[in-house]
């Protein structure tokens, strides 16, 4: 029996990071016995989603460089090194095949100190517009992901992969169920997606909306995921205008609910754009617009030229015109389910499987220990043959 694969996963701190990382190493799993070390931020979203999964999980408090005042940027510079020494010592006693970076400044130190100890690295890409931390790394690294054809170029092409976002197999799995749903003859469903840390202005906008069309007449159902910080605000709205809505601070089991939706109404996050994209769900995309470098906006620019979303600024669409669009799409079931069409051709929910096998093309140069010959010798695109090849950008 083959020694189990040891994998590096860095970065984390919110679900965009996690899930898909998640969604690699358990592909990974399916393959090969696994190993995995997390280095993390030890956020909630990212301590919840590991727990009890087995793995190693270690804190690295890097700090942000970017948008900060000059005294923290310096302070954030000078941790770097300590902070990229930790990060050696860890991967020297970890002893990995390969290190995979999924963004998020805690990323940074470890893709360093895995290229200073020769380790094959990775990174991961979610978003149309890639960030610092990720631009930084990618100088770096033996192989970047990408979820969006267009962010190649950002990144040197010829370590470039266009492998889409992974998503969860149990998100994979809601796509039979949601094909096979019959919308005639029922309420509209509506899922509303705040965020998992929660988006006060996006809840507000999205059940004034709902509350519009309820009084009007139009027959729903609703399902909101608020984050913590206004579900009770939300719930209130809804129990004042007796709107039959489900509240939830966080939805574990977000697939059922992708599941029974007609219309999704989210940001437009690496994560959420790659679920339901996979999913084939028609969506009306309101991106955070606060995202570092307008990358929100860049992710829903394209499925709302293709037709497969509608994408509205947040200062721009009101809840009464909010309520008339999703009103239009509740009635033109026609254009309701060509969208989902067009959304289901940005999907790619074979991602987490394409990864694995180029992280383990990556890693299967790595013979023993960090100490051995073969360590550093690495394994560059030019390498990976066959099917595979096919899909550098």
């Amino acid at each position: 029996m083959k020694a189990p694969f040891r994998l590096v996963i860095a970065g984390g701190g919110t679900g965009g990071h996690v899930f898909p990382a998640i969604a690699v190493a358990d592909a990974l799993a399916r393959s090969r016995r696994l190993t995995v070390l997390w280095i993390g931020t030890g956020r909630p979203v990212e301590t919840d989603a590991l727990k009890g999964r087995g793995w190693e999980h270690r804190i690295l408090p890097v700090r942000p460089i970017a948008g900060t005042n000059p005294l923290a940027m310096l302070r954030a510079l000078a941790g770097l090194p300590i902070h990229t020494a930790r990060a050696a010592l860890w991967l020297r006693s970890f002893s990995p095949h390969v290190a995979l970076g999924v963004g998020g400044y805690v990323s940074g130190p470890v893709v360093l100190a895995a290229r200073l100890l020769g380790i094959p690295t990775a990174i991961h890409e979610q978003n149309a517009m890639p960030g610092l931390a990720n631009r930084m790394a990618a100088r770096l690294a033996d192989l970047v992901f990408v979820s969006f054809p267009e962010t190649a170029s950002h990144f040197s092409g010829k370590k470039v992969i266009h492998t889409g976002n992974p998503v969860r197999a149990s998100i994979l799995a809601a796509k039979t169920e949601a094909i096979s749903q019959d919308a005639g003859g029922r309420p509209f469903k509506i899922l509303v997606l705040g965020g998992s840390q929660g988006a006060a202005s996006l809840n507000r906008l999205a059940a004034s909306a709902i509350e519009n069309l309820w009084r009007s007449g139009v027959s729903l159902e609703v399902v909101h995921q608020t984050g913590a910080v206004n579900q009770e605000e939300i719930e209130g709205m809804y129990r004042t205008s007796q709107v039959p809505a489900r509240v939830f601070t966080f939805i574990t089991d977000i697939h059922t609910y992708y599941a029974w939706a007609d219309l999704v109404i989210c940001r437009a996050g690496a994560g959420t754009i790659s679920e339901i994209t996979a999913l084939g769900k028609p969506a009306i995309l309101i991106p955070y617009p606060h995202a570092a470098g307008g990358h929100q906006d860049a992710n829903a620019e394209g499925l709302a030229a293709a037709g497969a979303a509608l994408f509205f600024q947040e200062d721009g669409i009101g809840a009464v015109r909010l309520a008339g669009e999703i009103q239009g799409l509740a009635e033109d079931r026609e254009r309701l389910m060509a969208m989902g069409r067009r959304a289901s051709r940005f999907g790619r929910p074979e991602s987490a499987d394409e990864m694995a096998r180029h992280l383990l093309s990556l890693g299967e140069a790595l013979r023993g220990s960090p100490a051995s010959k073969e360590w550093g010798k690495g394994v560059h695109n030019n390498d990976i043959k066959g099917k595979e090849a096919k899909d550098h950008v």
